[in-house]
């Protein structure tokens, strides 16, 4: 399974691009020298000595080679901006045409090719931005290096899924492996019982959003490995549902159920008492029936004996008291059934409900996180490791999604060169994209930048700090490198 990659910022000593804006230039100049000083006084040997092992420094030839593969690079024509990569799930189309709503002189144009054909097109010049939900791979960026392109990459945005169960139920654990939650959704799954994914013996099932939510096929293809995710993607029992809010109650219930769960025990009692209530009337009824007879008899009796007038008419009073009773009987149990089939309804909903709620502890869904946000209370979100990771259990937070930390999380980049941030139009739609990315992320139920990381990046735009350059970790050959976006973020 294609899980993302984690990120990590690191500034490199690269070699300067033949022309860089002179407000940049000073800002990486006045870095460059810093770092320098830090080294000579013995402050920062361990940061320099480190960037030299990842930074091998090309030979006289293959320098010269370099420069002229950067010479050759195709002119870009002046106020138009290239924007290529992934579309899907993107900002990028909503940022171009704010954009070109401020009446700029400038032609954005903006292509679908795929996050691999656009950084080739970068790192051969042709374009001035790729708009991605992954880094560069370390091979791109060396195709970048080889034609003497500085690489810097911007963040816009994150998203994530988040696996939750109901608040305030267990299951036994609180941390999954990517592989476990691959295990639980995917098609086939045999995954029925908690106890099957190494929690409790508690029954199973799932649940989410249908295709029609973006956080659908955000969840097939990152943890599905479905490059065109589907409901066939995902076991025969999965429960899809329209929106958000049909998922969380599949999870959680609706408060009606759970207010009729917890009365649950109060209406066994009353139906207990109306039960008894019910048995006591009827043996009323026939009891009233009993003495009916039984008059009824001494009547006739008296008839044939020919009793006095008197014992007659004692008779004939017993009788028509005992009809009396009857009725009465008859009414009084008519009024208990009536009470108690009101009660025992009552009851049969209390029950139900109670049967819902006690199936809801095993029930797990996917959420977009921008949503489980507005939820928090009613839903437990799993911790999530990568099964090779360095991190154990990683909790969804805007820190550790901005960041990348979390598996479940991607991204949203924008990859450019120091060549392109040398044109004014490409510096000047990227202000504009930045500025609006955060209502744009809000908008488009994505998470959005803190403060701190938007006024960086707009820092490195404007000459005012010097932009941190994307170098590949040497110490994973596999690796790829990291975003250069900042990752202060608020803990939440």
């Amino acid at each position: 399974m294609r899980m993302l990659p984690r990120t990590t910022t690191r500034t490199t000593s690269l070699s300067m691009p033949r022309s860089m804006p002179r407000a940049l230039l000073g800002a990486v100049l006045a870095a460059s020298l810093l770092l320098s000083a830090c080294s000579d006084d013995g402050v920062d040997t361990a940061v320099t000595d480190d960037r030299q092992s990842t930074d091998r420094r090309p030979s006289v030839d293959e320098q010269e080679q370099i420069e002229k593969r950067y010479a050759a690079l195709p002119a870009r024509p002046a106020g138009v901006v290239d924007v290529d990569g992934s579309t899907r799930g993107s900002l990028t189309a909503s940022a171009r045409s704010r954009y070109l709503a401020t009446g700029t002189a400038s032609t954005v144009n903006v292509a679908s090719n795929g996050e691999e054909r656009a950084f080739e097109r970068l790192c051969s010049g042709e374009i001035d931005v790729v708009d991605s939900a992954r880094p560069i791979s370390r091979a791109e960026w060396e195709l970048c290096r080889d034609n003497g392109l500085d690489v810097v990459q911007f963040q816009v945005a994150a998203e994530a899924v988040v696996v939750a169960i109901k608040s305030e139920t267990d299951v036994g654990g609180d941390c999954l492996s990517t592989e476990q939650i691959r295990d639980i959704f995917r098609a086939g799954s045999p995954v029925t019982s908690w106890a099957q994914v190494g929690l409790d013996d508690v029954p199973l099932a799932v649940g989410g959003p249908d295709p029609s939510n973006n956080a659908f096929s955000f969840f097939g293809r990152t943890v599905l490995d479905a490059p065109e995710p589907a409901l066939t993607n995902l076991r025969s029992d999965y429960a899809a549902f329209e929106n958000d809010q049909g998922a969380r109650i599949f999870v959680v219930g609706t408060p009606r159920e759970e207010r009729l769960a917890i009365f649950y025990p109060e209406r066994a009692r009353r139906l207990d008492l109306a039960k008894n209530e019910l048995v006591t009337a009827r043996q009323v009824l026939a009891d009233a029936r009993a003495e009916l007879r039984a008059a009824l008899a001494e009547r006739e009796k008296g008839y044939r004996d020919q009793r006095s007038p008197a014992d007659q008419a004692k008779d004939e009073a017993r009788v028509q008291a005992a009809y009396q009773a009857r009725s009465e009987a008859v009414v009084a149990l008519e009024r208990v059934k009536d009470r108690h089939a009101e009660i025992h309804a009552r009851w049969v909903l209390s029950r139900d409900a109670r049967r819902i709620v006690e199936r809801l502890r095993g029930r797990v869904a996917y959420f977009r996180f921008s949503y489980y946000e507005l939820f928090e209370d009613q839903l437990r979100p799993f911790e999530v490791t990568v099964p090779e990771g360095e991190t154990n259990c990683i909790f969804p937070s805007q820190r550790t999604i901005i960041s990348g930390e979390y598996p479940l999380s991607r991204q949203l980049l924008l990859t450019s060169t120091m060549r392109s941030l040398e044109r004014h139009e490409v510096v000047d739609f990227l202000q504009h994209y930045l500025r609006n990315a955060q209502d744009e992320a809000l908008d488009a139920r994505l998470v959005p930048l803190p403060d701190t990381s938007v006024s960086t990046q707009l820092a490195w735009l404007r000459g005012e700090k010097a932009p941190v350059l994307v170098a590949p970790d040497e110490s994973d050959p596999d690796a790829q490198p990291g975003s250069t976006a900042p990752t202060e973020v608020p803990a939440r």
